[in-house]
């Protein structure tokens, strides 16, 4: 578990259709369902080594590489997505939270007990170190890259918000409530919402003005709505969950579980998830009624995050050693084992690898699928056979496609290839239809299925001329 130092000082950053088509002598239907979620029904963990203390992760925009926090080695590994290969990047003592910017070119840590936030390009891992206050313990970047937000406990007596700009490294200090923890930026950059001990902020990016709102006990993870419109609000000691009006900063009061923590907002709006570290649940909140629902995970559940296409959130159970995948169309829970202590969770822009911190074990879980179906499945009919083509699944579940495979549902005749998207399969019989399912295979498991129905016929004789 956290120190209680790192407790306060870390921030966790999260996020069928049928086609007909009929020609002359042939007839072909796709039956391929929308394939832009993967259903992990299977899943493969990889341990990855990194140094003591991981915590906060974030992942770049294109997914390249991953960056975590060791807190007790004071570095921070960058993970190359492709080969897992790990570099180790010193930086100032305890760095808690760490950001990407929009572009990737750089990286920005908090490091809670060194005062500073540490710069990292990006290209060249080269670090500079930037002075900020006592204590900072959040970081987070504007939309358009060119401002850094921080929280800091204390500078000269006063807990401020340490705004700094990208181009030149200047440092402006926005007084804010005591203790602040975290930070977040609304998606179109107007507005910084701050979690203080006590309370909420507001800053106005434009004129730094600063607006108090009044929450729950013990404010800790802040969250905005993708469309801005509201900001969510844990409150640890009151067992409640604060929804902000952004439009009049009206606050509504909604009873979770005991000791809510992590919280994030779904990609469409619809739903926002709490996780309840004493309750062992995680409380789905529908934005339209702002009914709760209660789902089990495991002991201690920490950070939440969702996949890009809403389809599952994953949880880290921090007293159990699990993350809980939840299927947000059902609700249904699986749990995966990972390492010891798991804390942060990130998922990878295109869906197809989670990232898991483990403190107590120094290493990160990256945890893959099998890939999606093939996509745009199509079948030419042909005398006695069909040839079969397809486009690769753009998310391959984390680990290369080896192979494809394309079965006919009657006799079951098939034919396989490695990397070619199209193949023959011989020996149907002509006028009757069959239902062709092609899969995709990667080091984890075997897709679901794309579907397309043929019916074979035979070659058209060639007209007679006379004369």
């Amino acid at each position: 578990m956290m120190t209680s130092s790192q407790f306060a000082g870390i921030r966790f950053f999260r996020n069928t259709l049928v086609l007909a088509t009929s020609f002359a002598l042939l007839s072909v239907m796709t039956l391929s369902g929308l394939a832009s979620a993967i259903t992990p029904s299977t899943t493969a963990v990889t341990s990855i080594t990194v140094d003591t203390g991981p915590s906060s992760v974030a992942v770049s925009p294109d997914g390249s590489s991953v960056w975590v926090t060791n807190f007790n080695s004071d570095t921070v590994s960058r993970i190359n997505t492709a080969t897992n290969a790990v570099t180790s990047i010193t930086v100032d003592t305890g760095p808690s939270s760490v950001a990407v910017s929009p572009d990737g070119s750089s990286v920005w840590v908090a490091n809670f007990n060194s005062d500073t936030v540490s710069r990292i390009n990006t290209a060249t891992n080269t670090v500079t170190s930037i002075t900020v206050g006592n204590g900072p313990s959040s970081v987070a970047v504007s939309p358009d890259g060119l401002s850094i937000w921080v929280a800091v406990r204390n500078q000269n007596g006063v807990a401020v918000v340490s705004r700094i700009n990208t181009t030149t490294e200047a440092v402006t200090s926005i007084t804010v409530g005591f203790y602040p923890s975290s930070v977040v930026v609304s998606p179109d950059g107007s507005s910084v919402w701050v979690t203080n001990l006590i309370n909420v902020s507001r800053i106005d990016t434009t004129t730094d003005a600063v607006t108090v709102i009044t929450v729950g006990t013990y404010p800790f993870i802040v969250a905005v709505s993708p469309d801005g419109s509201s900001v969510w609000v844990t409150n640890y000691q009151s067992g409640t969950v604060s929804r902000i009006d952004t439009a009049t900063n009206v606050v509504t009061s909604i009873t979770v579980g005991s000791s809510p923590y992590g919280v994030v907002v779904s990609p469409d709006g619809s739903s926002v998830w709490v996780t309840n570290q004493i309750s062992g649940t995680i409380s789905r909140i529908d934005t339209a009624t702002n009914a709760v629902t209660s789902i089990a995970v495991g002991a201690s559940p920490w950070d939440v995050v969702v996949s890009p296409d809403g389809s599952s959130v994953w949880v880290t159970n921090q007293g159990s050693g699990t993350v809980s995948r939840i299927d947000t169309a059902t609700n249904a829970v699986t749990s995966i084992a990972v390492g010891a202590s798991p804390s942060g969770v990130v998922v990878s822009p295109d869906g197809s690898s989670v990232w898991v911190t483990n403190q107590g074990s120094g290493t990160v879980s990256r945890i893959t699928f099998p890939p999606q179906p093939p996509a745009n499945v199509t079948a030419t009919p042909g005398n006695a056979q069909a040839t079969i083509s397809w486009t690769a699944p753009t998310n391959t579940g984390g680990s290369p496609i080896t192979g494809y495979t394309a079965t006919a549902s009657v006799g079951g005749q098939s034919c396989t290839t490695t990397t070619a998207t199209s193949c023959t399969i011989s020996g149907l019989t002509n006028g009757t239809t069959y239902y062709v399912s092609v899969t995709a295979t990667n080091a984890v498991g075997v897709s679901d299925p794309s579907v397309v129905a043929v019916t074979p016929t035979s070659d058209p004789v060639a007209p007679a001329f006379t004369g």
